[in-house]
C-alpha cells in the first residue's frame, strides 16, 4: 500500500511539499482553508480539501488519523493555528507529525504539543545561502556532528580522466568520494565512441555538416531534464574515470573538503 501523507497548508512550502511527494508517487491529501489555493492544486494532488483543522471532528471526519505522515505547513502569520492543528493531531493519534516553525520558542511549543519533528525552511534556506557566499565552489552542502560535513561540488579539472586510485584522493585528501552524478549523454557518448566503426564516424561527421548545432541544441536540452543526471553510488576505484561535468559527493571535514575545492 502506498504511503499516505497530508499536507496542511499550501503556501509556497507546503505546496511544494505536496506536489514533490506526488512526483515520488505517494498519496498526498491536501489541506487548506482557502477555496482558492485547493481549486489551483486540486488536480495535481491525489486528493484536496477545504478543511479548518483545529477543529478535532472535522479532522477525524477527514480521516487525517489514518494518514502515516501529516506535514504541518500552516504559515508564519497563522502560529496559533499551527500549534492547536498539531496538538490535535497528536491527541487523536497521527503516528507521524512534521511542524513548520517560524522561531525557537514556535519550535519549543510544537515540540511540546506533540510534533515528532520540526523543521525551519526560513532558517535552513539562510544557512544554505551562507554557505554558498562562503564556499562558493560548493552545489550543496549539509553539516552533520564535530565539523564533517556531505557536500556536492565539481570535480577538478585534475580529476578529469583519472580513477580514485590514480588520484588517491581518500589518503591526499582526508576525504570519502560517496559518489559521482553524472550526466546520463555521457555514458551514451562514451559508449557509442567506443563501439561504433570509421563507417559510423564519416556518417556522424555528415550529420553534423548539415546540422552543425544539432547535437549541441539536443545536449543542452537534455541538460534541463530532472533526469538528466544519474547518480554512481558504486564507483569502480580502480576503472571509472571522472568526467569533465562529473558533480561530486563527497564526506569528510570541512577543513578537509575546502582544500579539495581549491584544487585545480
Amino acid at each position: 500500500m502506498d504511503k499516505q501523507i497530508a499536507v496542511i497548508g499550501l503556501g509556497v512550502f507546503g505546496s511544494e511539499v505536496a506536489l514533490s511527494l506526488m512526483k515520488r508517487n505517494f498519496t498526498v491529501l491536501a489541506i487548506d482553508e482557502d477555496q482558492e489555493v485547493i481549486e489551483n492544486i486540486k488536480e495535481q494532488v491525489t486528493q484536496a480539501m477545504i478543511l479548518d483543522t483545529t477543529q478535532e471532528q472535522a479532522l477525524l471526519e477527514a480521516g487525517i488519523q489514518d494518514m502515516d505522515t501529516v506535514v504541518v505547513a500552516i504559515g508564519t502569520g497563522h502560529l496559533e493555528n499551527s500549534i492547536l492543528t498539531t496538538a490535535l493531531l497528536r491527541q487523536i493519534g497521527v503516528k507521524y507529525i512534521i511542524a513548520r516553525a517560524a522561531n525557537k520558542l514556535h519550535e519549543r511549543i510544537l515540540r511540546q504539543v506533540g510534533a515528532h519533528e520540526i523543521v525551519n525552511p526560513e532558517r535552513e534556506m539562510g544557512v544554505k545561502i551562507a554557505n554558498k557566499i562562503a564556499r562558493p565552489g560548493f552545489l550543496e552542502m549539509f553539516s552533520l556532528t564535530d565539523n564533517v560535513c556531505v557536500v556536492e561540488l565539481p570535480v577538478p579539472d585534475s580529476f578529469v580522466g583519472h580513477t580514485l586510485e590514480e588520484l588517491n584522493v581518500r589518503k591526499r585528501f582526508n576525504i570519502n568520494v560517496l559518489g559521482v552524478q553524472r550526466l546520463r549523454r555521457e555514458d551514451v557518448v562514451a559508449t557509442t565512441v567506443a563501439h561504433k566503426d570509421d563507417a559510423g564516424k564519416a556518417a556522424k561527421k555528415e550529420a553534423v555538416k548539415e546540422a552543425p548545432n544539432a547535437e549541441a541544441e539536443a545536449e543542452a536540452e537534455l541538460d534541463d531534464k530532472q533526469d538528466a543526471r544519474r547518480m554512481i553510488m558504486n564507483i569502480s576505484p580502480a576503472n571509472d574515470r571522472f568526467q569533465k561535468s562529473d558533480i561530486l559527493l563527497v564526506m569528510g571535514y570541512q577543513d578537509d573538503v575546502n582544500r579539495l575545492l581549491a584544487q585545480k
